[in-house]
C-alpha cells in the first residue's frame, strides 16, 4: 500500500480572514482572494509574510485587481470558474512535482477545498476514481455534472458539521477525513464512517425549511427569483434555498438583511458584471447592502435580458 507525507492541513472559512502565515513552505489550494478593502488589508499581508516560501496558490474565485497582480507568477495557478467548475481538476500529478514538497496546506473549509488538499497530499492522485466530479457536480451545480452516493454522503456531514458544531470539532472532523482519505480511501475508519452518516442524517433536519422558504420567492425582476427573510438563514439552508431557485429561473436571489447572494446554473450570465456584487465567482456573488438589494436585483434583470431572457 502506497503511504503519503504527512503534512498539516490548515483549513480557512472565509477569505477574509486568513491564519497567522505558517512557516516553511506553503500550498493554498481554493482559497480566494478576499474582496473589497479585504484583498489590500488580509489578502496582500499574508502574500507578502509568506514571500518565496508560498510554493502554490491554486484558485478559480476570479479577483480583478489580485488575479491581474499575480498572474504572471508561476506559482499562482488561477482558472476562472467557468473553464475550472472545482479546484481538484487543478491539482494534477505533474503540479504537484514541479511544486516539490511543501510544510503546510491551505485549503477552503468546504468540500471542494478539502479534496484539492487530499489530492494534493496524494501527489496529485484522487482518493476515489469520480473524485473530481464529485467536486466538479458539488461546486458547480446546473452544470451537468453528476454525485457519487460516497461524496453526497461527505457533503452533508461536512455541511452539517459547518452549520451545527463548534470550530474545533468542526476542525477535527476535516482532519480526520483528511487523513483517512490520504492514507486509506478505500477504508474510511468504522467510527469516522458512523460520525458522518449521524451528521449526514441530521442534515436532512437541517434543509428542511429551505422547501417552504423557496415557495415564498417571488420574480423581483425579469428572471430574478428573490427570497427575502429578515436574518442569517446558515449557509446549508441558503445554498440549498438558491440551488431550488437556480432550478426555476436563470437567477436565484437570497437577502438576508444587508447580506445579498446571487447564484446561477447558467455559464452565460457572468454575475460579476452586476458591479454591486463584490465578490465571488461568475455563478455565484454576495455583496453587504444598503437598499435591501434592489440595485442588485435590478442590475441582474438587465443581464437575463441581454442575455435573452428566461
Amino acid at each position: 500500500m502506497r503511504t503519503y507525507a504527512v503534512v498539516g492541513v490548515i483549513f480557512v472559512e472565509q477569505p477574509g480572514n486568513l491564519p497567522q502565515p505558517p512557516g516553511g513552505r506553503v500550498a493554498a489550494v481554493d482559497v480566494a482572494f478576499a474582496a473589497g478593502d479585504g484583498y489590500e488589508r488580509v489578502t496582500v499581508p499574508f502574500l507578502d509574510a509568506l514571500g518565496d516560501r508560498l510554493a502554490l496558490w491554486v484558485d478559480h474565485h476570479e479577483h480583478p485587481v489580485g488575479w491581474a497582480r499575480y498572474r504572471d507568477d508561476p506559482r499562482f495557478i488561477l482558472v476562472p470558474n467557468r473553464e475550472a467548475h472545482a479546484c481538484p481538476e487543478l491539482v494534477t500529478e505533474e503540479l504537484v512535482i514541479r511544486t516539490g514538497p511543501v510544510d503546510n496546506v491551505i485549503a477552503h473549509a468546504d468540500f471542494d477545498g478539502l479534496l484539492s488538499a487530499v489530492k494534493f497530499l496524494r501527489k496529485g492522485i484522487p482518493p476515489w476514481p469520480e473524485a473530481d466530479e464529485d467536486a466538479r457536480a458539488v461546486d458547480s451545480p446546473g452544470r451537468g455534472h453528476s454525485l457519487s452516493a460516497r461524496a453526497r454522503l461527505y457533503v452533508a456531514a461536512l455541511d452539517e458539521a459547518a452549520a451545527a458544531l463548534r470550530s474545533k470539532q468542526r476542525d477535527s472532523l476535516r482532519q480526520d477525513l483528511v487523513e483517512a482519505l490520504v492514507q486509506s480511501p478505500a477504508r474510511i475508519p468504522p467510527a469516522l464512517e458512523a460520525r458522518l452518516e449521524k451528521l449526514a442524517r441530521e442534515h436532512e433536519e437541517t434543509l428542511a425549511p429551505a422547501e417552504d422558504l423557496a415557495r415564498t420567492a417571488r420574480e423581483e425582476a425579469r428572471g430574478v427569483l428573490v427570497v427575502r427573510v429578515p436574518k442569517d438563514l446558515g449557509r446549508p439552508v441558503k445554498k440549498a434555498l438558491l440551488s431550488r431557485l437556480e432550478e426555476r429561473a436563470p437567477v436565484g436571489v437570497v437577502v438576508e438583511g444587508r447580506a445579498v447572494t446571487a447564484a446561477t446554473f447558467r455559464e452565460d450570465l457572468d454575475l460579476s458584471s452586476v458591479p454591486q456584487l463584490a465578490a465571488g465567482r461568475s455563478d455565484y456573488r454576495f455583496a453587504q447592502v444598503d437598499d435591501a438589494g434592489r440595485a442588485i436585483v435590478e442590475g441582474l434583470g438587465r443581464l437575463v435580458s441581454s442575455r435573452g431572457g428566461p
